[in-house]
């Protein structure tokens, strides 16, 4: 077991090993994939999550192949898509970079395959974010490896969304391109999801492009497409969701509030639609059917979901805003009666400018107020664990002094005057050896409790002189060794954090002698132009996790020096 210090970043090492369990472990990772993949398909993400985070833990345990590695990494994407799925974008971004660092340097066909699927589900994260500009990127990455593919659904899934990002983004030509690929490969495949998802996608584009006819056409084909789909089926829900803003645009608001509605009712269970975009949409069906209330209503709602943190304030200031709309109903209802409609529609434009500027703003001080706390309270815990770590360091150099002048010199007397009493004998030279011993032992535990002088000597220096010293206080084989990197130089760290590396490494050393019953110890100081890392590692026990976990005096004393040069344990 090793125990490592690196970076002053202190973790505990597992070697995971392939015991004659690991093709149980493969039968129920399968297994567990298997059952992920169901509850997927049937709308059911919660449970699809909490089977796919099992069948991760499981891989992460049996990884031995790239092979193996694919299947640890497909999982991951998939916990990532469910993710996104529930509108918890920043999760899904985490477990997609998780993914993608396992298969980034692969070259196998398979490994092909998952980087193409990897990348497009990525583009379609950031469209999600309204982050366009990087969606596009990460879509033209996916279609140049589709490329050089042969399997007709990834290379389906990569085209067909990057064809919507393109027109997401008004490149029409660019995705009319990529969506006569999807087509072309969906009419091979015979499959009527891959189908669906192809003519979806031409129906939005067609939709921005604003060619009314070529909308109507491809939504009745997709429309039938669907009737033999499950409802709550990944292409279904894509379907209904562009369905919804293909009506609003052609002024059928009603129905397509009425889709908005039955998609934001499996919000965070298993939804395509981002519940705010939803409800922002419903809103603006809502205003162009006359029905102020139920729009302020559906805007109230968005705002609250776009900053849940800070839900209470911004309800409050969009509570006034619908009472001061509130108040303007009657004056707005003999504007419009009075302009034509669409000067009437532009003045709700403005309007609902202006309001999401305000919340905007709003949002913009809390966060501000809430990040200046934030580093007002992590500047107060630094001073207060430095004051901590000066005050222990006083008090160590009065201990250090005492035993010195004291308990040295006291051994030191006992033992001339028993030296002056009698004639001698074993004994008596028995005595006197220990009494040397003790006083020795007494000075040593006094020298190391004094800090150390880095005007004279660097950290190298110091921490070789302590490591030979204790070389001689115990049998363990103990090893230290310095390496530094480009043009560095010991004399650049500063003496506040050699001083409290050193004292890290003296309490860590004296730990592993105590509690782990090591016969080797080898530690290493390295510095390079980013960092400055410690590392010690033993061949004997591990700690023990319930002492662990409640953190004994020499633990909590590592923290707090750490944390008082702004480093981490």
């Amino acid at each position: 077991m090793r125990r490592i210090i690196t970076g002053l970043l202190l973790t505990a090492a597992a070697v995971f090993s392939l015991r004659a369990g690991t093709e149980e472990s493969f039968g129920k990772l399968f297994y567990l994939d298997s059952l992920a993949e169901a509850s997927f398909s049937e709308g059911d993400i919660d449970r699809s999550i909490r089977l796919w985070m099992d069948a991760a833990h499981t891989a992460e345990q049996v990884v031995s192949s790239e092979e193996d590695s694919l299947m640890y990494s497909g999982i991951l994407q998939s916990i990532g898509i469910c993710y996104r799925r529930k509108s918890m974008l920043d999760s899904t971004l985490y477990y997609y970079n998780a993914a993608w660092n396992i298969i980034r340097n692969k070259k196998s066909t398979e490994a092909l395959t998952e980087q193409i699927s990897l990348l497009t589900s990525t583009a379609i994260l950031y469209t999600f974010m309204g982050r366009d500009k990087e969606a596009e990127q990460y879509a033209d990455k996916a279609m140049a490896l589709a490329d050089g593919s042969k399997d007709i659904e990834t290379i389906m899934y990569a085209s067909t969304n990057a064809g919507g990002i393109y027109a997401r983004n008004g490149n029409f030509p660019k995705s009319a391109a990529a969506l006569r690929t999807a087509v072309s490969k969906a009419e091979e495949s015979g499959l009527p999801d891959k189908q669906l998802s192809a003519l979806t996608i031409i129906t939005s584009m067609f939709n921005l492009a604003g060619e009314t006819d070529s909308v109507e056409y491809y939504m009745k084909l997709a429309e039938k497409a669907s009737e033999g789909l499950p409802e709550n089926s990944v292409e279904v829900l894509g379907f209904r969701e562009t369905q919804a803003a293909v009506l609003s645009n052609l002024g059928h608001y009603a129905e397509s509030n009425a889709i908005y509605r039955k998609l934001l009712s499996a919000s965070g269970s298993n939804s395509s639609v981002v519940e705010d975009a939803g409800y922002m949409a419903m809103a603006r069906n809502y205003m162009a059917l006359g029905q102020w209330e139920n729009a302020g209503q559906c805007y109230e709602r968005a705002y609250s979901i776009l900053d849940s943190i800070y839900n209470a304030d911004i309800t409050a200031q969009v509570s006034e805003w619908s009472a001061k709309y509130g108040a303007a109903e009657k004056e707005l209802e003999i504007f419009r009666l009075e302009q034509e409609s669409l000067k009437n529609r532009a003045a709700m434009q403005t309007w609902i400018i202006i309001a999401t500027t305000l919340v905007a703003v709003l949002a913009g001080v809390v966060l501000t107020v809430a990040y200046r706390r934030r580093h007002l309270k992590k500047v107060e815990e630094l001073r207060l664990a430095r004051k901590y770590i000066d005050g222990l360091e006083k008090e160590r150099a009065r201990i250090a002094r005492d035993l010195h002048d004291g308990v040295c010199n006291d051994l030191l007397g006992i033992g001339m005057q028993l030296s002056s009493v009698g004639s001698g004998g074993p004994e008596q030279d028995k005595v006197l050896s220990l009494l040397e011993n003790l006083r020795s032992e007494v000075r040593t535990i006094s020298h190391d409790m004094m800090p150390p002088q880095f005007s004279f000597a660097d950290i190298e220096e110091v921490m070789q002189m302590y490591a030979d010293r204790f070389r001689t206080q115990t049998k363990a084989s103990i090893q230290f060794k310095a390496v530094l990197e480009g043009d560095m130089t010991w004399n650049q760290i500063p003496d506040r954090i050699s001083y409290e590396v050193y004292r890290i490494f003296q309490e860590h050393m004296g730990n592993i002698i105590k509690h782990s019953g090591a016969d080797r110890l080898d530690a290493e100081l390295r510095l390079n132009a980013e960092s400055l890392s410690l590392t010690v590692s033993d061949d004997g026990k591990p700690f023990e996790p319930d002492i662990q976990a409640k953190g004994g005096i020499g633990l909590n004393v590592m923290s707090e020096r750490a944390k008082s040069i702004e480093a981490v344990i």
